[in-house]
């Protein structure tokens, strides 16, 4: 359908320094103060050949193919994609205006045109949300606390398995205080391990030291593997 008034979807960004919003799968650039057009990317294959589709006659998005500005049509189901998807700290989601022609689906829309109408942002980037709305011309906030639970603040609780001289093990769940301490456990991990294909970066982390609160036995032998 061909929509004049603007349809309001909800969808998210990647902030790129040093005032762009960027689509998080392929980095399209939405251009301040421009509306974004899409484009049809989609290629047909016949046998071994892979031919571009001739969509010369008609405006994206197509029936025939996943062309378009996506967009979902209630902020919760976007906060349950966001949940499924490593969202990184400069996050940046909302509602958007699309207009021209307008293909509806069971959750969202795949528009011919649009622009972000009301933005939040996650707090690592609350410094920069007033530029960010002045920037595109919008209101732009820090999130609502509530919605924090969409995005995976905090890491993985990192496994230290303490090994005992005895044969005994411990295993515990340590918490991060943040970031800072996750990505400086990573790559202390990764400096002491090799950088092959085995590493992992919830690899545990193994101690050899101490008494063994099992047997109470006091380990003399102390090793970090």
């Amino acid at each position: 359908m061909i929509v004049r008034e603007p349809v309001v979807g909800w969808r998210q960004w990647n902030f790129m320094y040093p005032h762009f919003l960027a689509n998080l799968g392929n980095d399209t650039i939405y251009v301040p103060r421009e509306k974004i057009e899409a484009r049809c990317e989609q290629y047909s294959a016949i046998g071994t050949l892979v031919l571009p589709k001739d969509h010369s006659d008609q405006q994206a998005p197509h029936l025939t193919c996943m062309c378009g500005i996506y967009a979902y049509k209630e902020k919760p189901r976007l906060l349950r994609e966001i949940r499924n998807i490593f969202s990184g700290l400069r996050l940046v989601y909302g509602e958007i205006n699309l207009w021209g022609k307008v293909i509806e689906h069971e959750d969202g829309y795949r528009a011919q045109f649009g622009y972000p109408k009301r933005l939040w942002c996650t707090p690592a980037i609350e410094p920069l949300a007033g530029w960010i709305g002045y920037v595109y011309g919008v209101p732009c906030e820090v999130m609502p606390s509530g919605d924090g639970q969409a995005f995976r603040w905090k890491p993985d609780p990192k496994t230290i398995i303490t090994k005992y001289a005895c044969g005994h093990e411990l295993t515990n769940k340590v918490e991060y205080k943040n970031w800072t301490a996750y990505f400086r456990d990573i790559f202390d991990r990764r400096s002491r391990r090799d950088f092959g294909r085995n590493w992992q970066k919830n690899a545990p982390i193994y101690y050899d030291v101490g008494f063994c609160p099992k047997c109470f036995v006091l380990n003399i032998k102390a090793r970090i593997q």
